[in-house]
């Protein structure tokens, strides 16, 4: 099958196919951007696509599995689109001495079709969670009176400026903060999740390097003349936009609250979408501490 169908390599030149197939998407999670696929491809083998049945089909291997990476878009011929796929990876497996494969990162919106599938079956995967772009903002009402007593502390105490990123201009001062923030996540997360830190490293330096080439929003915050802070987001569809990276000094107390609400500035949409806890309690708490709108479901899809 492999052989009937002609993989191409996922490179930057594909961006804007990819655009397309996900801003199609009513809820769109964080993995379903070129952007971040990009950006994180650390993490990920051997990326390939192609076209079947004139849908936009992602292949990787992620943790020693071949996987397709997100629903097959738009979703015609869904279900021989989606053996067509299986064998495309069992295929691959089979030179690769690789077992396992799935269609991952299954929204929720796409659940109902995906489980009608004869010989599949849907199981659940991960969750992103979606915020009102308003309420990051405004933090209005009690259950935002933390994070606004944070914020403000910051502001009050605190020389500070606030610039959108410019890649001459910041890269340099932004990977000394880069730098610093992993010394202390280092010291306090648990030894498990350093390797994840290494990447996540590794992903922020390509975004500083690749955002403005990507079209991606960023800000970066001055304390005291010295870079403490920056993050960057993009638009994923005309209702969504998806923070990627935030970085801070952590021991400057307020900072990271202030700088989300800064980057939600620079795009006029609904909702905001902060990706996914990837099972990690740490980031679960963060994200939680901003009081979801919705906590979006995903899924992956297996042989039965």
């Amino acid at each position: 099958m492999q052989n009937l169908v002609e993989l191409k390599k996922f490179s930057l030149d594909d961006k804007e196919s990819f655009d397309k197939a996900y801003s199609s998407l009513k809820f769109p999670l964080a993995e379903h951007s070129f952007s971040w696929i990009y950006l994180w491809d650390g993490c990920y083998k051997d990326i390939k696509w192609t076209m079947v049945n004139g849908n936009l089909c992602l292949f990787l291997t992620f943790e020693g599995n071949r996987h397709v990476w997100g629903p097959a878009l738009p979703g015609n011929k869904l279900s021989d689109t989606i053996k067509i796929c299986f064998e495309i990876c069992e295929e691959y497996n089979k030179d690769n001495s690789i077992n396992n494969t799935a269609v991952m990162y299954i929204p929720e919106e796409l659940k109902e079709k995906y489980s009608k599938l004869d010989g599949f079956e849907l199981k659940e995967q991960n969750r992103d969670y979606i915020y009102k772009r308003k309420d990051i903002m405004e933090l209005k009402g009690d259950k935002y009176k933390s994070k606004r007593n944070l914020k403000n502390y910051f502001i009050k105490n605190y020389k500070y400026k606030v610039e959108k990123y410019e890649k001459g201009k910041h890269m340099n001062g932004c990977i000394e903060l880069l730098d610093k923030w992993k010394k202390q996540k280092l010291s306090v997360v648990k030894k498990k999740h350093h390797e994840s830190l290494d990447d996540e490293y590794d992903a922020n330096l390509k975004v500083l390097e690749l955002a403005e080439r990507f079209s991606l929003k960023g800000i970066v915050v001055h304390v005291d003349d010295k870079i403490e802070g920056y993050t960057f987001g993009e638009q994923t569809n005309k209702d969504t936009c998806t923070d990627f990276f935030e970085k801070t000094n952590l021991n400057i107390k307020g900072l990271s609250v202030l700088i989300y609400g800064e980057l939600l500035k620079l795009f006029e949409c609904e909702f905001v979408n902060s990706g996914e806890d990837w099972d990690i309690d740490y980031l679960r708490k963060i994200k939680m501490s901003y009081h979801p709108l919705q906590i979006r479901k995903s899924y992956m899809l297996e042989r039965e």
